[in-house]
């Protein structure tokens, strides 16, 4: 049995000789087939619900959006904002029963035997988005995310700020890092704030 620990942490390493020895022949059957090089790792566990084999068209971002027979709000509400409903030429799925409702006198780019525009898996349907406009949210999003850990990041003019942008009408400048040392050497108890709130 050819054992590599080639690509391994060496802590991890010393942990398995620490926890089961120096000697692989001594190891369980499952440690010893997790560095056999001979042994190439393959799932062959079945696909879950829902699962995408392939996803044929690359041009739109895929989300699971939850739909249930009686309750459509979510779906409806995401197809006001621009989503659609993923078809079997934008999909390959692993199991078929997540295609709903073919239709055999339309192609389908999946190979399957018709076209459907239902995919689901339980109570959730498969949507789409044009990657154009995911990348617009997704945008829009880090920037919030920036402004929340970052206030005022663009100012009214959507302009990024700076530090006039802060106190208009404040003439401000850039101080070399030595002038910036004298500043600090002069400051004291007396007249520092930091001081004087201890």
């Amino acid at each position: 049995m050819p054992v590599s620990m080639k690509g391994i942490p060496r802590k991890l390493v010393e942990t398995i000789v620490e926890n089961n020895g120096n000697d692989p022949s001594r190891w369980n059957q499952e440690l010893r087939d997790l560095f056999d090089t001979t042994i190439e790792p393959e799932l062959c566990s079945t696909p879950i619900s829902g699962k995408v084999d392939k996803f044929l068209n690359p041009d739109f971002h895929y989300y699971w959006a939850f739909d249930r027979a009686e309750r459509h709000e979510r779906v409806e509400e995401l197809r006001y904002a621009g989503w659609e409903f993923a078809t079997t030429n934008d999909v390959k799925m692993c199991a078929e029963s997540s295609v709903v409702s073919r239709k055999k006198e339309k192609q389908s780019r999946d190979g399957g035997e018709g076209f459907s525009d239902e995919i689901r898996s339980g109570d959730r349907r498969l949507m789409k988005l044009p990657m154009n406009v995911w990348r617009k949210h997704k945008k829009a999003q880090n920037m919030a995310a920036w402004q929340q850990t970052y206030p005022q990041a663009f100012g009214t003019n959507g302009q990024q700020m700076d530090a006039a942008s802060l106190i208009p009408g404040f003439r401000t400048e850039i101080m070399d890092p030595a002038a910036i040392e004298q500043t600090r050497q002069r400051a004291t108890s007396t007249n520092s704030v930091m001081a004087k709130e201890r």
